[in-house]
């Protein structure tokens, strides 16, 4: 019992130390941008970029040209009974992770054995920017990871068995994870030449079998449906709005990929690099990460990142005469079309947060070459391989450590700050009140916290930055005039758009106001980030 039970632990417990860390990392930082963006589909449906209409009822389905509504259908519920709160917009999110973690052990449990699969869901659940882009969901790329994994999973299946049923439940989450987000479209592409030129004939006779197609249709059909009647009667809005060709210079993507192997991308990007303020209300454990990273030298840089490109060469040779060779080559091939695609696409590719889309790739790649070291030299040539392989984890765990020692002692940056729920607390403390937020990164976080009970001017985050526009003015006027609208800024050598604070100070000058500044909002390290605004003649 105990024998046939014990692969299945293995991927769990992997499973388990990823939702561990994460747990600890989740109250750090305030709400992202990027992870409340679908809280305008609950509040505020009537927004959306479409959504149809069930009689009286608003059913949003498309959030922006190339994001669906797919999380908002999911946090609803989970919003409505248990309220918004960090707890409630990151635990959902990190069990997708743990579930992607869990998905790529039984996807190298079936390639490579169950050993090799409990390795490299070791060395996922550790990977810095991996756990740490899926805990925040910035992209947002949670539905992302386990939705692409479980396609992936359920076509290794289909192979080993050939019952439909993966067919279809493989497409349908290929579909569904096109209408979360059309930059699936690059994996969707990349792996679609990949497959024809490394399975032809296993996709001609799939081809010809009608019950095999038709589970791929359906599923896909179904998973995608929103995403393809939006298209539809908005003639290829997604397409026609999103693609062009990229003017980046493909080097700087390069290196973004680099720092996203090695888990340094998110560095002075989630957290400050120094501080700016003494950590207040310090807890006792938080000494130990801040006493471990001293004494680590505060390793930035995982040596994972050679494992893993060393894996993208070497897979392919040395599966070559082996079991898994048309596996290698799918991922190898499907990895670089996609990536090609990032190249190729105009203001995307870039980013951390698109660059580990391509994840699990790497590391199905890296377990594809320990299964088959452990395939041909069993006993000395797999010990070497575990060895190299668990190095990897314990620089990934010393990274990590690093994140964690600078949010304690130097705090999230501005955009992350954790000074936006005091903010929240004080602007909901004041009903009737209509808040107006200056910069970017303020507007869709408040709504979020407030849990849509707190009156706003939407867009107000675009208003002062287009600046003189007369459009603009006139709106920003009329908010003036009205004495229920508080202003929200960053204070100066905060803001994401520099110099907005001081163009509505100037504007509200200008025309005879005076600046009644209310309150002042700091963080845990006791840095100003936010000042309430109220003015008057």
């Amino acid at each position: 019992m105990f024998q046939r039970s014990l692969p299945y632990l293995a991927g769990l417990l992997a499973c388990g130390l990823f939702l561990a860390l994460g747990l600890i990392f989740l109250p750090y930082p305030g709400a992202q941008y990027d992870e409340t963006l679908f809280v305008m589909s609950i509040h505020s449906p009537q927004y959306v970029e479409y959504a149809m209409k069930f009689g009286a009822v608003k059913v949003p389905i498309m959030l922006m040209t190339y994001i669906g509504s797919l999380k908002a259908a999911i946090y609803a519920p989970i919003l409505y009974f248990f309220g918004a709160g960090n707890a409630t917009l990151r635990i959902p999110v990190l069990l997708m992770g743990g579930a992607s973690v869990f998905l790529l052990y039984l996807i190298l449990k079936r390639l490579s054995g169950w050993k090799t699969a409990f390795l490299l869901a070791l060395l996922l659940a550790t990977d810095a920017l991996f756990l740490l882009t899926d805990v925040f969901d910035w992209g947002p790329v949670a539905l992302q990871h386990i939705l692409f994994t479980g396609a992936v999973y359920c076509f290794v299946r289909f192979s080993t068995d050939q019952r439909r049923r993966w067919l279809f439940i493989g497409s349908l989450c290929a579909g569904l994870a096109l209408w979360d987000k059309a930059l699936f479209i690059w994996l969707l592409g990349g792996f679609s030449v990949a497959l024809l030129a490394v399975f032809p004939r296993q996709l001609l006779a799939l081809a010809k079998n009608r019950r095999h197609l038709a589970a791929v249709v359906l599923g896909f059909v179904l998973g995608a449906a929103p995403f393809l009647y939006y298209n539809k009667i908005h003639k290829l809005r997604t397409i026609t709005a999103n693609t062009e060709m990229d003017e980046q210079h493909p080097l700087d993507k390069l290196v973004m990929l680099d720092r996203t192997l090695d888990g340094s991308g998110l560095m002075g990007y989630i957290v400050r690099e120094d501080p700016e303020g003494a950590v207040l209300n310090l807890k006792s454990w938080e000494k130990i990460p801040l006493f471990l990273n001293g004494k680590l030298g505060n390793p930035r840089n995982s040596l994972q990142h050679i494992l893993l490109v060393l894996a993208l060469f070497i897979a392919p040779v040395l599966c070559w005469s082996g079991p898994n060779r048309k596996a290698a080559l799918l991922f190898v091939l499907g990895g670089l079309f996609t990536y090609i695609l990032m190249l190729l696409t105009k203001s995307a590719g870039g980013s951390a947060h698109h660059t580990v889309l391509l994840w699990p790739i790497p590391q199905i790649l890296a377990g594809l070459m320990v299964g088959e070291i452990y395939r041909r030299w069993p006993r000395r040539g797999f010990r070497i391989a575990s060895a190299i392989v668990l190095l990897c984890v314990v620089s990934n765990l010393t990274v990590l450590n690093t994140y964690l020692a600078h949010f304690i002692a130097c705090g999230p940056t501005v955009i992350w700050s954790d000074a936006i729920r005091p903010l929240v607390a004080e602007i909901g403390s004041r009903p009737g009140k209509l808040f107006f937020g200056t910069d970017w990164g303020i507007t869709q976080q408040v709504e979020f916290y407030g849990n849509g009970k707190i009156g706003f001017h939407r867009t107000s985050d675009a208003i002062v930055i287009g600046l003189p526009e007369p459009l603009n003015v006139q709106h920003l006027e009329g908010y003036m005039a009205d004495p229920s609208t508080v202003f929200v800024t960053h204070t100066e050598g905060h803001e994401a758009f520099v110099g907005v604070r001081k163009k509505l100070l100037d504007f509200a000058a200008e025309r005879g106001y005076r600046d009644e500044l209310y309150k002042v909002i700091s963080d845990r390290h006791g840095v100003p980030i936010f000042e309430i605004h109220e003015f008057r003649k």
